[in-house]
């Protein structure tokens, strides 16, 4: 599914570089079409609000669970961070010889971070 999607962006958008967004986007609409929806109708009764926070509550995915790595787990209702998804996390990027890779965290890790950032690049100290 990703190397669709990477491919489909890659034939709309000729030599642009692929944004983050569109595999977050990919993979959230796959989630909810695939895990959410679904659950929704047959345990909920249906797609209003409430059958939809339910199921997205019922959601419990590890880490690598998803097409971008993260797993899937929402606080409930009475937690202090209500509705987050507590295995959701940031990646770093660097580029890396012209193309932007992974560096952490280390579950996503495509290669090793460059540091100290190379002399003239933008956040470089020199």
């Amino acid at each position: 599914m990703i190397d669709y999607i990477g491919k489909e962006f890659d034939k709309a958008k000729p030599g642009a570089s692929r944004s983050a967004h569109v595999g977050m986007a990919a993979s959230n609409t796959y989630l909810f079409f695939t895990q959410v929806l679904p659950v929704a109708i047959k345990k909920y009764g249906g797609v209003d609000g409430e059958a939809l926070r339910k199921a997205a509550l019922d959601v419990d995915l590890p880490e690598g669970g998803t097409m971008l790595g993260f797993g899937v787990k929402f606080e409930p209702e009475t937690a202090a961070m209500a509705g987050q998804n507590t295995r959701a996390f940031p990646v770093v990027t660097q580029y890396i010889d012209g193309k932007a890779t992974v560096v952490w965290p280390k579950s996503q890790q495509q290669a090793e971070p460059v540091l100290p950032l190379p002399a003239g690049t933008t956040y470089s100290y020199k």
